[in-house]
């Protein structure tokens, strides 16, 4: 199996994937932004904070997987058929790994410029809203990034059933982040919705926001349990 060609092949399924996402997500802020604007054109230049902000943090997902793009690119130097299953079992896990985290990013960002619409006074209580809501969805992301960076290292011997675990600890690592991330996005969006409607309740919004995401993330945990059993046990 030639080594070049899978490490082109696994860079172009990192950033390819990778990209799906965080474009979603950044649309959909962009179009609440839309709707806001047209509501509260006074507010103009909070929008257009909150909007920039939301979707660069929203990026993070793609660029999570431009770098790892980057990293198979420039870095891949091994040798033999393991050596380039690892590479594309990196593709695989940072790329379906971001999907989820860059889309459900986007739905709190949106949801705040929905607020704003709705009350620019309560810009500044929805902005960190937001931005806590973003963060805690960017885990599904990091777990994926840690197993792609794992895999891209790994120089194992050849073995069949080495080669299968690695592309299952892939996909398990890659898929498995899909759901945390939206699910996670899904229940930041809502807090965001409440924080705009009941800004003086935002302590106890964060405090529930982060419970339910944190549940959330546990089947991320599975799959990144998982997925390191894949590579370091069979």
């Amino acid at each position: 199996m030639d080594v070049m060609m899978c490490t082109v092949l696994g860079a172009g399924l990192a950033i390819g994937l990778g990209a799906i996402g965080s474009a979603i997500g950044e649309g959909y802020i962009a179009m609440n932004a839309m709707g806001a604007l047209g509501r509260q054109p006074g507010a103009s230049q909070k929008i257009l904070r909150l909007m920039i902000i939301g979707q660069a943090i929203t990026e993070t997902a793609a660029i999570f997987a431009l770098v790892m793009a980057l990293v198979l690119l420039f870095g891949g130097n091994g040798e033999g058929t393991m050596k380039a299953v690892t590479y594309i079992a990196a593709g695989i896990a940072i790329g379906f790994g971001t999907i989820g985290s860059g889309f459900g990013a986007g739905l709190p960002g949106g949801s705040a410029l929905k607020g704003i619409g709705r009350n620019p006074q309560n810009s500044d209580a929805l902005t960190v809203q937001m931005i806590i809501g973003q963060a805690v969805t960017q885990t599904s992301t990091i777990f994926a990034l840690t197993v792609s960076m794992i895999l891209f290292t790994l120089s194992p011997e050849l073995s069949y059933l080495k080669m299968a675990a690695l592309i299952g600890a892939a996909f398990a690592m890659g898929f498995g982040a899909i759901g945390p991330g939206i699910g996670d996005g899904i229940v930041a969006k809502n807090a965001n919705e409440a924080v705009g409607k009941s800004p003086q309740n935002m302590g106890l919004l964060t405090r529930t926001m982060i419970i339910g995401q944190a549940i959330t993330e546990t089947t991320d945990i599975y799959s990144l349990v998982v997925a390191l059993i894949l590579i370091f046990v069979v």
